[in-house]
C-alpha cells in the first residue's frame, strides 16, 4: 500500500464519514473556524472533500453541486452523530 488514502477510498460513503470527521476534529479549535459552528464547519469540509474527490478522479459535473451540497450534508451529519454520541456517553460516565 504506497498510500493510507486514496481518491479511490475517498469515493466511498463511509470513507468521507471517516476523512471528514477527523479533519473537523482536528481543525475545529483553529481560531478562525471556532466562529464557525461545527456542524456548518463539518459541512463545508464535506462539500470540498466531495469536489476534491470528484475533481481528482475526472468525474466532476457542475450541474451535479446541489446533489454534492446534498450528500454533504449526509456526510457531515453521519460525522457529527459520531461525535454526538461519544460525548452522550462521556456525560452518562460522568454523572
Amino acid at each position: 500500500m504506497d498510500m493510507f488514502i486514496t481518491w479511490e477510498t475517498l469515493a466511498i460513503f463511509g470513507s468521507l464519514v471517516t476523512v471528514n470527521f477527523t479533519i473537523v476534529e482536528f481543525v475545529k479549535e483553529l481560531p478562525l473556524l471556532r466562529l464557525l459552528k461545527t456542524k456548518y464547519l463539518s459541512w463545508l469540509i464535506a462539500l470540498g472533500l466531495i469536489v476534491a474527490t470528484n475533481l481528482a478522479l475526472k468525474s466532476f459535473v457542475t450541474t451535479d453541486i446541489l446533489l454534492y451540497a446534498i450528500s454533504a450534508i449526509f456526510i457531515s451529519t453521519s460525522g457529527n452523530g459520531i461525535a454526538n454520541f461519544n460525548s452522550d456517553k462521556k456525560d452518562k460516565i460522568v454523572k
